[in-house]
């Protein structure tokens, strides 16, 4: 009896130790086994990290097979793309020159992809784009090349300019709901061709209403030579014959041809800066070679979009300015415009501008007041307009001043035509008398309040 219950006590010794052995280093027991009755004898190996130990409906642990795998995460097919799209955000101005917006694409590698051409106006907000490229993978990056039609392009701080290219980067990511959110492009924003805005400004005074608009053309600063000389109190002559224009004051004269560069000025003759060309109908002709031809500062001022020219008087346009009655006298006026009567020579003389610097715009001939009902002189302002009906003949358009005393037409028949159209001698009641298409001229011109001068020279 004692040798068997020393022969079990010797076998449950032993399979003790057999079950707590130190497993070997390559042996460790995956956490899914810790049931040691239910292991085998040797322990087995850890699983890959792709085998995941799942449940069975019968209760036993147990493990799935590893799927093959290429060492890589899946992937989604929306982190692919076939195309490439710029989104374009077109930079406004005021004067926007109408063009074809050329972008080429190419490969991080320098392989052009594709081109793409849009049309680019004052009313082109925005653009789109899209090339059609070999399939890639979001992260990829592409390069973009301005062709034409623009000044420059950006991305983010970077810029280019025609000829130049900017590296642009696709990207993906997933948002707070899960989703793949894919950028399978770039936002870029042009700066479009355009004409930039002229401010033009004559001793002091701004001119902002020149028509046509003052321009650069081919790097040269032009303007309307007409606009720009009666801002400037030239005398203008167009001479169809040589399709040549003479501006000029009292002896000084400068010459100006269409489409030819040679022009001539007080003291000799040059070629301009720019030949002058037409323009919706206007002589084009370069600014500086006009201020310069008679003496006349000129400041050019960059401020990007806009340009501001001031054109100043040369010491010599003043000494003829201060021979003028209106000028040498500091008449001033409540609008831009000044009538001055000259009882002396039977003149009635419009003039535009401001105190101390008026320009003649018109001059006309007038009848005054007889020799028993004189005109009045003085300073007046113009204050009504309206008609003036007699039995025989009518007086239209009327400009009162001052109480009975105004500015009008010559007499006039009912019937059409003149009743008494004479001028140049002193024949009315006080009132000034002018050819109707004289007096029609200044009715349209001046508006209320233009100031009226009377004097006796």
């Amino acid at each position: 009896m004692k040798k068997m219950i020393t022969a079990l006590l010797a076998l449950t010794l032993t399979l003790g130790l057999t079950a707590y052995a130190e497993p070997e280093e390559t042996a460790q027991p995956d956490a899914a086994y810790e049931d040691t009755a239910a292991a085998e004898e040797t322990a087995a190996p850890e699983p890959e990290p792709s085998a995941v130990p799942v449940s069975d409906t019968s209760g036993e642990n147990t493990e799935t097979a590893p799927e093959e795998t290429t060492g890589e995460p899946a992937v989604s097919d929306l982190e692919f793309s076939t195309k490439f799209i710029l989104d374009i955000y077109v930079m406004q101005h005021k004067y926007i020159v109408s063009n074809n917006l050329i972008i080429e694409l190419y490969s991080d590698n320098d392989e052009l992809l594709g081109s793409c051409l849009r049309y680019v106006g004052w009313d082109t907000p925005t653009l789109e784009m899209t090339y059609e490229v070999p399939r890639y993978r979001m992260g990829e990056h592409f390069k973009i090349k301005l062709i034409q039609g623009a000044r420059s392009m950006w991305y983010y701080d970077e810029m280019a300019q025609v000829g130049e290219s900017i590296r642009v980067t696709t990207y993906g990511y997933l948002d707070d709901d899960g989703n793949y959110i894919r950028q399978n492009g770039a936002s870029i924003a042009v700066n479009p061709e355009y004409e930039k805005e002229i401010h033009l400004y004559v001793t002091n005074a701004w001119y902002n209403d020149i028509t046509p608009r003052a321009r650069i053309i081919d790097d040269v600063l032009m303007a309307p030579v007409r606009a720009v000389s009666d801002a400037m109190g030239l005398d203008v002559n167009y001479n169809p014959e040589w399709d040549s224009v003479t501006l000029s004051i009292e002896d000084q004269e400068t010459i100006f041809w269409a489409y030819n560069e040679y022009m001539v000025y007080p003291g000799g003759d040059k070629n301009a800066a720019h030949e002058p060309v037409y323009i919706d109908n206007s002589l084009f002709v370069p600014v500086r070679d006009l201020a310069e031809a008679f003496d006349c500062p000129l400041e050019v001022t960059d401020y990007g979009e806009v340009i501001d020219i001031l054109i100043g008087e040369a010491p010599y346009f003043q000494v003829i300015r201060n021979r003028i009655p209106v000028n040498r006298d500091g008449i001033g006026s409540r609008t831009n415009y000044l009538i001055w009567v000259s009882k002396s020579d039977f003149r009635v003389r419009v003039y535009e501008g401001q105190q101390y610097h008026w320009s003649l715009l018109q001059s006309f001939p007038c009848a005054l007041g007889a020799w028993n009902s004189p005109t009045i002189t003085g300073q007046f302002e113009v204050l009504e307009r309206t008609r003036w009906d007699y039995d025989k003949y009518y007086v239209a358009p009327v400009l009162r001043f001052y109480n009975g005393y105004a500015l009008h037409s010559t007499l006039l028949s009912y019937g059409g035509g003149e009743y008494d159209g004479r001028v140049g001698v002193n024949i009315s009641h006080g009132c000034v008398r002018l050819h109707p298409s004289d007096i029609n001229w200044i009715n349209d011109t001046v508006p209320y309040g233009t100031r009226v001068y009377i004097t006796e020279e």
